[in-house]
């Protein structure tokens, strides 16, 4: 009886064996051991910073010896940040159906990138007993993101609280791409004239390029005194600069407005000259 026992537990043992490696073989054959490849027609692609994300799929085809064309599986992994001004690298993955999961990168060429800048919803000339709020009067742009006013950051000044003078702000910005622009700015705070003139810019900030000179006339928008409009003939406009189109940087186009009865009003063009 005990040998029938024994000889009956090695046979389902042995059964049982067979079965493990018969099943052990067919998962091996079943299964998908390869991983897909990513195909891409060019290491890099150039864009318009108005297209579509999609547009960074061009060229990108998948294939996996299993599935076949998986190329509708391509994924956008990541966008890094700039390498350099307009250029990034673009990570792609795909997964095939056993979930093997392959990357590829390949370099991304904005044409027409251009640098955020900055820009001025008002003159930064203040009465000494006006608020500052220089992050309301300071917004920024960017070709990619569009508005980025909430990025800007004050990084140092040296204002001091209802005290008249010339004070210097220091500004940054930057965008999703990790292109970061700087910016120092003067705010001038004089003491408040009852009837001094209030004089309109039509941009407080301007960009221009080296060597190029406008005519800062153009700039000049309303005077009023009191909110009454006042005609060009009872007002005399004195423009004093120190731009220099020749070097970049940033300069103040100041407008001096004195009215007949010798009350002056004051405001400031921001100027950046760039290369």
């Amino acid at each position: 009886m005990v040998k029938l026992i024994r000889r009956i537990t090695l046979a389902l043992f042995v059964l049982m064996l067979a079965a493990f490696i018969v099943f052990s073989i067919v998962d091996k054959i079943s299964t998908d051991i390869t991983i897909p490849v990513i195909l891409i027609e060019s290491d890099t692609i150039e864009v318009s910073v108005k297209d579509k994300k999609e547009k960074l799929l061009e060229g990108v085809t998948a294939m996996d010896q299993k599935d076949g064309d998986i190329s509708d599986k391509v994924l956008i992994e990541s966008i890094s940040d700039f390498i350099e001004p307009g250029v990034c690298t673009v990570t792609y993955a795909v997964a095939d159906s056993d979930k093997h999961v392959t990357k590829q990168t390949r370099t991304v060429k904005y044409t027409d990138y251009t640098k955020p800048e900055f820009y001025m919803k008002r003159a930064l000339v203040y009465g000494v007993d006006e608020a500052l709020d220089i992050r309301a009067a300071v917004g920024a742009r960017d070709c990619i993101d569009g508005d980025i006013s909430d990025r800007v950051a004050i990084i140092t000044t040296d204002y001091i609280r209802n005290t008249a003078g010339v004070f210097t702000v220091s500004l940054q910005v930057s965008n999703s791409m990790g292109d970061t622009i700087y910016l120092d700015v003067t705010v001038h705070v004089e003491g408040n004239e009852t009837m001094a003139p209030e004089i309109q810019l039509k941009k407080s900030l301007i960009y221009i390029k080296k060597g190029e000179t406008p005519n800062f006339e153009d700039y000049l928008g309303d005077v009023t005194v009191n909110g009454v409009l006042m005609k060009p003939e009872d007002v005399q406009l004195m423009i004093s600069t120190n731009f220099d189109a020749e070097n970049e940087g940033t300069y103040n186009v100041h407008y001096y407005i004195s009215t007949k009865e010798g009350y002056e009003g004051h405001s400031i063009l921001t100027v950046v000259v760039e290369e």
